[in-house]
């Protein structure tokens, strides 16, 4: 595994209860994976492993909105540097059909490694694990995630299918922005409503994977 792929691992990986993989990722060996490598930028601000807002009943709109439109430029502009570095064989196809099959891929491959801080929240050798309760809550947030992300992998394979997408860059931002400000809104109201000992045993072990990662 080359370092691009051992970094963005490592990227993934730490911010998935978030809303990781904000540029497109194309797994290599699919086709477009080139273009995807070469035009990959990561979130200039640190990852997020803890709620944004200080309690559910004064959720931080504003700072999630910052978060929410970088995260949307970033795949925007991953999308627009993609368009101008694919070569890809003649086809009648739109690049976003043809581009489908390796966006899946890239897909697929994200949500495996959200599986794997998922097992870290529902593991049940941490000090305070989730109470039956909190693992209902973290049921209907894993729903809300997936619902999100797959409208977000939805809306990129929509715009690299459009003609001449970048006429329509405005439009796509604030689409963007909505699903990735969703996502945070999720998250904060999730992480918010565990308990205190629940929420800081699951972000102690998320810090404790990051230290071990670097």
């Amino acid at each position: 595994m080359g370092r691009f792929q051992l970094y963005l691992l490592f990227l993934v990986s730490l911010g998935a209860s978030g809303i990781h993989s904000h540029s497109v990722w194309i797994p290599k060996g699919n086709l477009g994976w080139e273009a995807a490598n070469k035009c990959y930028i990561p979130l200039s601000k640190e990852t997020l492993t803890k709620a944004i807002s200080p309690n559910i009943q004064n959720l931080d709109r504003a700072k999630m909105a910052i978060y929410a439109k970088e995260s949307a430029e970033l795949r925007l502009n991953s999308l627009d540097c993609i368009l101008d570095n694919l070569k890809l064989p003649e086809s009648e196809l739109p690049i976003g059909e043809v581009l489908s099959p390796s966006l899946e891929s890239g897909f697929q491959l994200e949500e495996h490694f959200f599986q794997a801080e998922w097992r870290i929240l529902l593991s049940e050798s941490r000090p305070y694990p989730l109470t039956p309760s909190e693992l209902s809550l973290a049921k209907q947030w894993l729903e809300s995630h997936n619902e999100i992300k797959r409208e977000i992998l939805n809306l990129t394979i929509e715009y690299l299918s459009l003609k001449n997408p970048k006429s329509k860059r405005d439009r796509f931002l604030d689409l963007f922005t909505g699903y990735y400000g969703s996502m945070l809104r999720e998250k904060d109201k999730f992480y918010l409503s565990l308990s205190i000992e629940s929420y800081t045993s699951y972000t102690e072990a998320l810090k404790q994977r990051k230290e071990t990662s670097e």
